[in-house]
């Protein structure tokens, strides 16, 4: 595992499965007292029952949509273990609420309206209040991990997912403009994607899938490096996790996939492209 989280506090949200599972499980196997934050507690029990030989798992039941969930959420890992150091945004649902039928995709106009909100509310404002909230915690103690779990480029433009793609291109964009909030702070904010489409839960049953889906198991790696004090300093980009090499240095690693969050030198080209600002 590349790094040591002995003595540090993480919270991940969207514990219970796939990607947040295995981020939750990597930070706990590299010594962070971990608390996984998710609605489904069955997830959570199987979650814990895993990490038991480290013996540091707090098991939260919340909806991040809801403000006063999250405030309790992190009081409540302030209560077990006295900081939050870390705060993985994970939680999230594909298109399947706002679906007619639940079939997974939906055009803009033919979109359940309670169910398009909806993904917002998660996916976006689930990750906003959960980083409201923890990061003052870690501005009380000079240091601090918000790492956010946004999606591909060509996803956040693809027909049938605008709820979707939306929430996670706003989630992009606030990274960067939380990194310059929190800038010289000790607190950074990053962004963490596996680099492709994963097998999770993003696809509902019965729903055609990609002939190649990334494990989840892609995040252990760089999350437990993003957690890590050899990230100091670093804030406001985002890092592929598919493309993460375990055979040399995680500092190297980090560096052959790292670039800038939300994609700046779109603007940069648009504008030497066209001669105006953008």
């Amino acid at each position: 595992m590349a790094g040591n989280l002995e003595g540090r506090v993480a919270l991940v949200t969207g514990a219970a499965s796939g990607m947040g599972r295995v981020m939750a499980a990597a930070l706990a196997q590299a010594g962070a007292n971990t608390a996984g934050l998710d609605v489904q507690p069955a997830g959570l029990d199987a979650l814990a029952a895993e990490t038991a030989p480290k013996g540091n798992l707090l098991k939260i039941v919340a909806d991040v949509s809801d403000a006063s969930e999250c405030q309790r959420a992190i009081a409540d890992v302030i209560s077990a273990f006295g900081r939050l150091d870390i705060l993985v945004n994970c939680a999230g649902v594909g298109m399947t609420p706002a679906a007619p039928r639940g079939q997974g995709r939906a055009k803009f106009f033919e979109a359940n309206v309670e169910g398009y909100l909806r993904v917002l509310a998660i996916n976006l404002g689930g990750s906003f209040l959960m980083g409201h909230f923890a990061a003052r915690e870690m501005l009380e103690n000079n240091w601090g991990r918000i790492i956010n779990v946004t999606t591909s480029f060509d996803t956040m433009l693809a027909g049938g997912l605008s709820a979707y793609g939306a929430s996670k291109s706003a989630l992009e964009a606030s990274t960067a403009s939380w990194a310059k909030d929190l800038a010289g702070t000790g607190v950074t904010v990053n962004i963490l994607v596996p680099g492709g489409p994963t097998d999770t839960a993003f696809f509902p049953p019965g729903a055609p899938k990609p002939p190649v889906l990334i494990d989840p198991q892609v995040m252990a790696l760089p999350v437990v490096w993003l957690a890590s004090t050899g990230s100091d300093g670093i804030t406001g980009c985002r890092f592929v996790a598919r493309d993460w090499d375990d055979k040399i240095s995680p500092l190297e690693a980090a560096k052959k996939v790292r670039a800038p969050a939300a994609w700046p030198t779109l603007a940069e080209n648009a504008q030497a492209t066209r001669g105006v600002a953008i």
